[in-house]
């Protein structure tokens, strides 16, 4: 699809498009410190580390900049990213496809034994980094977390056999508070938890992704539109990308080379006014207890 305002503003790309693209990809501190935590948790074969973060925080991104990071160190990476899954041995056959092996049996204990000498085969006579990365783990029911655990467990005197990292909205610190789960909870090493930008991080943000669409080029936001940018977007990096995107659109359409403050209201207004405005978890709860009073 051609996008209008690319050729108006000399875009060579969409700055703000919000797939999970690494090479738009803003590290924040926050971001610095989750990405080099969950490095040094794989790199040191320690098993197994979490990354938490609300919707929009940039999980999703950073899950495919360590995948390719990963990929370059010659690591073996799997990323999965659709880990719902009706049966533990279906994630389990799925986690065996994603790894390549030729086949996987129907019953579960022979695909345990299948994926444990894969990993035997690669991480101990092979020397191999083995990892998989799941993204949306939130949405893993304990008996998978079960399973997970279990293969997480297979390990030598001096390190684990496969390295997981999962990528989780909130819901799943209430999943790993269930006694059912309390052996995988046990074996975290590392855990982080991305939060939103701070203003001059939330600048930055959009600096970086314009120069890297625009070939180092100035971007066209007055300093007051990106004050409203970040307040609108409550410093949530997604929701930020979609007002900037919209004010763009809207400053093109009525032929503006700035984008200022009132292009800014303007577009936010007209996305409230369409889907409503976006309330955080935190928001949300106190709102509903307010009610309650």
């Amino acid at each position: 699809m051609v996008v209008p305002y690319l050729a108006y503003f000399k875009l060579k790309e969409e700055p703000f498009n919000t797939t999970a693209n690494p090479r738009f990809f803003y590290q924040s501190p926050i971001h610095s410190i989750a990405l080099g935590k969950t490095e040094f948790t794989v790199d040191a074969k320690k098993g197994l580390a979490i990354v938490f973060g609300d919707t929009g925080y940039g999980k999703s991104t950073l899950a495919r900049l360590l995948h390719g990071k990963f990929k370059d160190k010659g690591y073996i990476s799997v990323l999965l990213t659709n880990p719902n899954y009706p049966t533990t041995n279906s994630l389990l056959r799925t986690i065996i496809q994603e790894f390549q092996l030729p086949k996987t049996l129907k019953a579960f204990k022979e695909n345990l034994d299948i994926f444990k000498d894969y990993l035997y085969q690669q991480a101990v006579t092979n020397n191999k980094t083995v990892v998989l990365i799941i993204d949306e783990a939130q949405t893993l029911r304990i008996p998978l977390l079960e399973l997970l655990r279990q293969i997480i467990n297979y390990e030598t005197n001096d390190m684990k056999l496969l390295q997981l990292v999962l990528f989780s909205q909130e819901q799943l610190r209430t999943k790993l508070a269930h006694p059912l789960a309390r052996n995988f909870r046990s074996r975290i090493v590392m855990a982080s938890t991305l939060e939103a930008m701070g203003q001059n991080e939330h600048a930055e943000m959009i600096d970086f992704r314009w120069r890297v669409a625009s070939g180092n080029q100035q971007h066209p936001f007055t300093s007051e539109a990106i004050e409203a940018i970040y307040i609108y977007s409550k410093g949530m990096p997604r929701e930020a990308c979609i007002i900037a995107d919209n004010s763009l659109l809207a400053a093109y359409l009525v032929g503006k080379k700035v984008v200022d403050k009132e292009t800014v209201d303007s577009a936010y207004k007209d996305r409230v006014e369409n889907i409503g405005e976006d309330k955080s978890p935190t928001e949300a709860k106190s709102n509903k207890n307010a009610k309650k009073k």
